[in-house]
């Protein structure tokens, strides 16, 4: 049956919904408006002061202005202005090298190194299997004397250090000693950095993380299964002094070892912004490992270290040993700039598996234990015997401490 309405029942709904139209317009409108001017006032005021700072430097300044330098220099004061110490700014020279760094494509000689501030000198902390520097003979505990014939000091070790990654087939000349003997030796780089160190001890394996990068969860992959062939049936873990990498890659790499997610959010971690939405999630897959295991944390263990303690701890497979850690529960994004440069930015606060935010609190290990001054200065060169944290560590999962060093 065909119903009729009259011209003035079908004016009435025309207007009614261009009503309703204009008035959702104007309210979408109104929230980009907002948005847009908010910081209007702030904003101005900034510009103008900058503005009024150049034209007088411009119109007074004696010497010669380098526009690329002060163009960075700007947008570096800007980052660091907000007053964040994880957010930083990035040339387009310093972008490449992080690039390559979170890739896993930084090339050197194998060899890491530390800064021993006691007696100002530089030390070789772990060297890499099948290495350049292992196959030249350089050994955990060495003393790198000089680089390329600079002799290494306090003033100039951070800049030496960088000479000994770099450009994949150029060379670099180091001089190291050991028990009173010298020895210079030619270093081809083309190793490529590593970030998973291990050792067995009977049946505890050990495993040092030194950074989260894209390659950190193969190859933590690779490394627990060596170790459970060599007769490994426990773990320990060490991210002393690891900071390092991302979030998205310690979620990554902690997933090598956890089952899915079935508690709390149901995700390995959670991002969320200011205003309480969530910016990212981080999930896990099926995959697990079965063992005992321990982690070795300290005040400089940070970030995405953070995620991969507390995860595992949530997830009851591990306990903490050491002391609180830092407490940069945060997320940082890049962030990249049209001159090819990027900024490191604090996005959100980054809730863990089961439990609260440990954002700007730390991690409270579940056994604290502290290294005197002594040793904790000197942590990268302490044999296990001798580390306490790890001693530790090594009695809860067997019962006993050990009683010889590790290999």
């Amino acid at each position: 049956m065909n119903r009729k309405i009259s011209l003035g029942l079908a004016l009435a709904i025309v207007f009614v919904s261009i009503a309703g139209t204009v008035a959702v317009t104007t309210a979408v409108t109104m929230r980009v408006y907002n948005s847009i001017i908010k910081d209007l006032p702030s904003r101005s005021s900034l510009y103008s002061t900058v503005s009024e700072i150049d034209d007088i430097v411009r119109n007074n300044y004696f010497g010669e202005i380098n526009d690329s330098l002060l163009n960075a220099d700007l947008s570096e004061g800007y980052v660091s202005g907000i007053g964040d110490r994880y957010s930083y700014y990035m040339t387009a020279a310093e972008y490449a090298v992080y690039q390559d760094e979170m890739q896993g494509r930084m090339v050197g000689v194998g060899a890491e190194v530390f800064y021993d501030p006691t007696d100002a000198c530089v030390y070789v902390s772990a060297v890499s299997e099948d290495s350049p520097a292992a196959l030249a003979g350089l050994q955990k505990g060495d003393k790198i004397v000089s680089i390329d014939e600079e002799t290494v000091t306090a003033y100039n070790y951070t800049e030496l250090m960088e000479k000994l990654t770099g450009d994949r087939l150029s060379s670099v000349t180091v001089t190291f000693s050991r028990d009173d003997a010298t020895q210079t030796v030619s270093l081809v780089k083309g190793y490529t950095a590593q970030t998973v160190y291990t050792s067995v001890n009977g049946s505890v394996g050990y495993v040092k993380i030194t950074a989260f990068y894209a390659t950190t969860a193969s190859s933590l992959e690779s490394a627990v299964e060596t170790l459970m062939q060599n007769g490994a049936t426990s773990l320990i873990f060490d991210l002393r002094g690891c900071s390092a990498g991302t979030i998205e890659y310690a979620a990554n790499t902690v997933d090598v070892l956890v089952p899915v997610a079935s508690e709390g959010s149901g995700a390995l971690a959670t991002a969320y912004s200011k205003d309480g939405s969530v910016r990212r999630t981080f999930t896990a897959a099926a995959s697990s490992v079965s063992m005992p295991m321990m982690v070795l944390v300290n005040g400089e263990t940070a970030g995405p270290a953070e995620l991969f303690a507390c995860d595992l701890r949530d997830y009851g497979m591990a306990q903490l040993v050491g002391e609180t850690t830092a407490g940069n529960g945060c997320l940082q994004e890049v962030f990249a700039l049209s001159d090819g440069g990027a900024i490191i930015l604090t996005t959100a606060e980054i809730t863990p598996y089961i439990s609260e935010s440990y954002n700007q609190v730390g991690l409270m290990p579940d056994a604290s234990v502290s290294l005197s001054a002594d040793k904790a200065v000197r942590l990268p060169l302490l044999e296990q015997a001798d580390d306490d944290q790890y001693q530790r560590a090594y009695s809860l999962l067997t019962g006993e401490a050990e009683e010889e060093p590790a290999a």
